[in-house]
């Protein structure tokens, strides 16, 4: 028993003194605040073409049951749920997308320094995130000098993505208010 008492005493002199020695330091210097840090830009373009279809959430089960009429309801499906493109090279659906329902806008450049503050990669900070499918009414091209170089189609509804044609880490795009800034640049008349 006296052995018991005395390693408890001696536990709680220890921790004393750690406290007390704890206490005593002193900080050096006020922690600095970090910066953030922004790191590759997702595309090199110097065009951007912006393709929106207006299509209900509901109207996506008419596309599911449609899909087997013609391989143009097939393709429309693949597009606007996200299986095609599935690759940068992927671009043969460029040719039909316009057919499917799909108008096309070009985004004027003098909206890029705002959109390359968007398309970079950037820490994590206030993102949101819901778990539908996805509907993707957007899809961006970018191009340098008539050539693609990148592709993302966009669901501002639940906020997924696709992105092709980077090498950048694109995992924490959305936030810092990506989505809202993209769609007033993209709904500009």
């Amino acid at each position: 028993m006296k052995k018991i008492l005395l390693l408890i005493l001696f536990i709680l002199f220890n921790c004393k003194d750690s406290n007390q020695n704890f206490n005593n330091l002193k900080p050096s210097k006020k922690p600095q605040p970090t910066k953030i840090k922004y790191g590759k830009k997702f595309f090199d373009y110097n065009k951007l073409d912006h393709y929106h279809i207006d299509r209900e959430d509901d109207s996506v089960l008419d596309l599911y049951e449609n899909q087997n009429k013609s391989t143009l309801d097939k393709f429309k499906y693949e597009v606007i749920t996200g299986e095609t493109p599935n690759t940068i090279n992927d671009l043969k659906f460029l040719k039909f997308i316009e057919k499917i329902g799909y108008s096309k806008k070009y985004i004027d450049p003098s909206n890029f320094e705002i959109l390359d503050k968007i398309f970079v990669e950037k820490p994590e900070e206030n993102m949101t995130v819901a778990s539908c499918i996805p509907i993707f009414r957007d899809i961006l091209i970018f191009k340098k000098n008539e050539k693609v170089t990148g592709m993302m189609k966009i669901c501002f509804s639940c906020h997924q993505y696709s992105i092709f044609g980077t090498k950048a880490e694109t995992k924490f795009f959305g936030s810092d208010n990506d989505y809202e800034q993209l769609w007033k640049i993209l709904s500009e008349k």
